[in-house]
């Protein structure tokens, strides 16, 4: 697949494109410079957008007159500064020429008031979104009379051609964008699928430090406390069709099947972690890979330079197929920390014709046992509330991870995400509560709340049934979590993590989840926990409900 902005996914039978009728070419043509905003919603306290840093990487090196700022949604930073309304204002001091957010599909609904305030105090400034929001919810996301801009796949090349039609140095159309016209009509073209990821510098994390450092930006909530953990991606792309995740439906939209699994060279990518490890004195990374195992001819060849050159621990996302002993065993002489991988559903039948996962509960086990024989912590995802999941589903799924006793149990509610076959099968089923739009990053684990995200199958599986089944999970989680990093003494810490789980919830929950999220975070008293910033953050704005604590700032969100 070609790599070049210009040819790259053009179709030649689309329709004449009418640009008398852009509101937006040549819109900063009298500037030397063009200034953009980059942003995403941060619920979880998370600060860390990749598809960000790929894109402002790729401005800096190939359009050096966009200034790039960075201004996320960070509301477990300062609920009050981050509300519509101020941030709003926050924008508007910067008199930005472009504001373009990257979006998740759960975000969406929580950010809307923040685009109609925006667009109210800044009618001339354009709004594009980007994201699996956008990828995936494509209709959903340019009818919001906010938006003027949609970046609907690949985000480099088609921010590149955007910054030049707003200059006035290159027409449109905006490949790889749909844009939203005068009169209302929205033109369309087809997303950009970039194959080559050589083509591409690799990400830019300078827009993410702060004062040049990483000491004081929230990167993870499960890395060591005492060391600055970077996130970083080898490669995009999965070869699995989860029913339930959006990578599926991307890759049924790829036209080049054999390019949807990129990968960079071993060799480029371990010269950049030694970039990246000498320039913030990195302690720990984090591999955010969709499937960090998608090739294993990288990852052989990868483990070895990384041994031989990094020396540092990591964490990577992996499935149970491939989870043998010897990958387990040449994982760990890398310096292989933590596995993280997908249970969802302990019954079999129900994981592979619900799920799409094949995997056989023995095979869990194995790879579990494993990763426990090579020293390796294991940390695994479940999902709970799921489409015709019943009770007992619910059940062998915590059967089977007491069976394995991971380091860290983390299980979520199910989010129905638009364009995904589970999503779906529950529409198909009438399982979905089209009443529910509004998506809360409460968590349900320190609520000690669990309510059913789609309509309630009695005969399935109770409200009463979940919440109590939930309950069991949580009792699990809180007695058998000891996931743990030495600190610089070389004592072991045991990272103490909040759990963020989604919630859809209507107008007449709020009122209750805010007032059970007022409680304060307990530590243990008996061990020394690792706490990180997010949870400091919501524990020291939830000490008092006069001050205007997390939750309360948070039903901001809700206004329209």
């Amino acid at each position: 697949m070609s790599s070049i902005a210009d040819v790259i996914a053009v179709s030649s039978d689309r329709p004449m494109y009418p640009q008398a009728k852009s509101r937006w070419f040549g819109k900063v043509a009298d500037k030397k410079k063009l200034r953009l905003v980059f942003s995403f919603y941060s619920p979880d306290g998370n600060e860390v957008a990749m598809p960000l840093a790929s894109m402002s990487a790729y401005l800096k090196r190939d359009y050096p007159w966009v200034e790039v700022i960075l201004k996320p949604v960070l509301i477990l930073r300062d609920a009050e500064a981050y509300n519509p309304e101020n941030y709003a204002r926050s924008i508007a001091a910067l008199q930005p020429d472009l504001i373009a957010f990257s979006i998740m599909s759960p975000h969406w609904y929580p950010m809307e008031p923040y685009f109609q305030v925006l667009k109210s105090l800044l009618p001339e400034l354009p709004i594009c979104i980007g994201g699996y929001q956008a990828m995936l919810s494509q209709e959903q996301t340019i009818e919001n009379p906010n938006i003027d801009f949609m970046c609907v796949g690949d985000g480099e090349y088609a921010i590149g051609n955007l910054v030049q039609f707003l200059r006035g140095s290159k027409d449109g159309p905006v490949d790889g964008m749909w844009e939203k016209l005068s009169d209302g009509e929205v033109f369309k073209t087809e997303p950009h699928q970039i194959g080559d990821l050589a083509a591409l510098p690799f990400p830019d994390y300078d827009i993410f430090a702060k004062d040049g450092k990483f000491t004081d930006v929230n990167t993870s909530i499960f890395g060591p406390k005492e060391k600055v953990v970077l996130p970083v991606m080898t490669g995009r792309g999965c070869p699995y069709r989860c029913t339930y995740c959006c990578n599926t439906p991307l890759l049924d939209g790829w036209k080049t099947k054999k390019e949807f699994l990129r990968k960079y060279e071993p060799e480029a990518m371990v010269e950049e972690l030694i970039r990246l490890r000498d320039r913030y004195n990195v302690g720990y990374f984090e591999f955010w890979d969709e499937l960090f195992l998608s090739n294993l001819k990288f990852v052989r060849a990868f483990f070895e330079l990384y041994k031989e050159k990094i020396h540092l621990p990591f964490s990577i996302n992996s499935r149970v197929e491939v989870m043998n002993e010897k990958f387990c065993e040449s994982a760990a002489e890398a310096g292989c920390h933590t596995i993280w991988f997908g249970i969802e559903s302990g019954d079999e039948k129900y994981r592979s014709t619900m799920l799409g996962r094949k995997m056989t509960n023995q095979q869990v086990i194995d790879a579990a046992d494993n990763c426990k024989r090579a020293g390796i912590n294991r940390l695994t995802f479940n999902i709970v509330g799921m489409p015709l999941e019943t009770a007992e589903n619910m059940r062998q799924t915590l059967e089977l991870n007491r069976r394995i006793a991971p380091e860290f149990f983390f299980f979520f509610p199910y989010i129905p995400l638009r364009g995904t076959p589970l999503y779906n099968r529950a529409k198909e089923e009438g399982l979905l509560l089209t009443t529910k739009k509004n998506l809360h990053y409460l968590s349900a684990a320190n609520d000690k709340q669990f309510t059913l995200n789609m309509k309630e199958r009695p005969d399935l599986l109770t409200a009463e049934d979940y919440n109590s089944i939930c309950q069991e999970m949580l009792a699990f989680q809180e007695s058998n979590n000891r996931l743990s990093f030495p600190d610089e003494a070389g004592e072991q810490v045991v990272a103490k993590v909040e759990d963020k789980s989604f919630s859809m919830v209507d107008d007449e929950q709020k009122a209750a989840f805010a007032a059970v999220a007022a409680e304060p975070v307990v530590k243990e008293p008996v061990v020394k926990e690792y706490v990180p910033p997010v949870v400091v953050a919501a524990a020291e704005q939830g000490k008092s409900e006069k001050e205007g604590g997390l939750f309360s700032s948070l039903r901001n969100l809700f206004k329209s």
